[in-house]
């Protein structure tokens, strides 16, 4: 996979089926020579590939303090993620307890591949609601070339559908180029999105909609209603902002999370990774992105409120121009249904 694989994704992947719960009782204490090396490692990964690395230049110091102490992977984890939030406020720069897995990188790789496949890929609901509304529950942004057909069999069964809601409130992010993917079935034509500067070789990845798109294209005429809420995060947002700030979506909930800086997982010991954002994403059009602040809501309620709010917008919006009366009849009906008391 690609860069902007999301700590999310990836702790999910590798090891949520086998790591201890937050609770757990503590493991064996590393050693202090390990520990100690945990930490210059972290400082020269630091150095070589963060992407604000006048950050950390003097970092070292401070996580060689913090890894003095007795302590176990992940209380290692937790207490040298501590000293790197309070050195850059970076949302995605965190240091996880995560144990290399026998039979190495390919076996992890092929964990992965089989936590992608059981999660389908995000896709987690795809419905048609009452007035005739699209509802797409998706969970991440996985991989492109395995989420794509995922999504395109969603976007198919939505194509004939008046107004679409897409919940984003438990997305953690994921790969850009699938942000690209589901992107690209709301616009008519060729749009800029968010590009991303990497900091190795002062390169920047140009993002954009596509001219193709498999199945059916949903368009640019039809209302899109995105669902966030503050565990919104990363390529989530990413996806967000760029519907948002191309005028082609209303975002409804709570402010998101704020990691807008892409990157890659890199290994520290055998019992320890990190998480380095070597990138930074920007708006091609406006300019900056959404780290520390979120991508804001249209229509700030909250995340529980999401969705009832969404479809009775949409409704009050289809009947100011529905003229057939049997589908004004329908979307009548729904917003009487949303309206009606719940029943006991």
């Amino acid at each position: 996979m690609k860069p902007f694989v999301l700590i999310a994704l990836l702790l999910a992947s590798l090891s949520a089926w086998s790591q201890p719960a937050p609770d757990a009782p503590p493991g064996e204490p590393l050693a202090p020579v390990a520990r100690a090396q945990v930490a210059r490692e972290l400082a020269r990964q630091l150095r070589d590939r963060y992407v604000f690395p006048e950050r950390v230049k003097d970092i070292e110091p401070k996580l060689q303090a913090a890894a003095a102490d007795d302590a176990d992977a992940r209380q290692l984890a937790e207490k040298l993620s501590a000293v790197l939030a309070e050195a850059t406020q970076d949302k995605h720069l965190r240091v996880d307890a995560m144990p290399e897995m026998p039979g190495g990188a390919k076996a992890e790789a092929a964990d992965m591949a089989e936590s992608f496949r059981y999660t389908n890929y995000g896709v987690t609901r795809v419905e048609r609601l009452r007035g005739n509304i699209g509802y797409l529950d998706l969970r991440q942004f996985a991989p492109a070339r395995d989420a794509g057909p995922v999504l395109a069999a969603a976007m198919a069964m939505l194509a004939r559908t008046d107004a679409l809601i897409i919940d984003l409130r438990r997305n953690g992010g994921g790969d850009p180029e699938t942000v690209q993917l589901l992107a690209s079935y709301f616009f008519d034509k060729p749009t800029p999105l968010v590009d991303i500067h990497w900091r190795a070789g002062n390169r920047i990845e140009t993002h954009r909609t596509t001219a193709k798109v498999a199945g059916p294209r949903y368009g640019q005429r039809r209302p899109v209603y995105l669902l966030t809420e503050r565990r919104t995060f990363s390529a989530a947002e990413d996806f967000a902002w760029g519907m948002k700030h191309r005028h082609r979506a209303t975002l409804i909930g709570e402010t998101t999370g704020g990691g807008a800086h892409p990157g890659d997982f890199f290994r520290l010991s055998p019992e320890l990774g990190v998480f380095i954002p070597t990138g930074r994403s920007v708006d091609p059009v406006i300019g900056g992105n959404w780290e520390g602040t979120g991508v804001s809501p249209d229509h700030a309620v909250p995340a529980a409120e999401t969705l009832t709010l969404a479809q009775r917008m949409i409704l009050q919006q289809l009947l100011l121009t529905e003229k057939h009366p049997e589908k004004r009849g329908g979307l009548e009906r729904a917003l009487a249904a949303l309206d009606a008391p719940a029943k006991p």
